[in-house]
């Protein structure tokens, strides 16, 4: 896939998977630049790993949020779960949805 053409930061508070990060930021730039493809509506991304819960006993210990840009708006997904790769998806899906979401209303207007 082509590199994003809007910055994406990209900010990993997870020891554990520091050493797969490259793979991790790979994957949601690919999956934003091909959410991007054909428009021009994305000026930005921002993806952030956390782990909330570390000291803490939960039903969840890492949270990933996404926060894109689009324009003077802007569109946020946060998932929380056990295995990361999966929080990850689950946040990349939310946010794709509601972008999806944000340009079928846009040109209904």
């Amino acid at each position: 896939m082509d590199k994003a053409n809007f910055p994406i930061e990209f900010k990993n508070e997870i020891d554990d998977i520091k050493k797969s990060e490259n793979e991790f930021y790979t994957l949601a730039a690919d999956r934003l630049s091909k959410l991007a493809e054909g428009h021009n509506d994305i000026s930005g991304a921002v993806v952030n790993l956390k782990q909330p819960a570390k000291e803490h006993q939960t039903a969840y210990i890492n949270e990933v949020t996404i926060v894109v840009y689009m324009g003077s708006e802007h569109i946020a997904a946060t998932e929380k779960g056990e295995q990361f790769e999966s929080t990850l998806d689950g946040a990349l899906n939310a946010v794709e949805r509601q972008v999806h979401e944000r340009r079928k209303q846009q040109r209904n207007y």
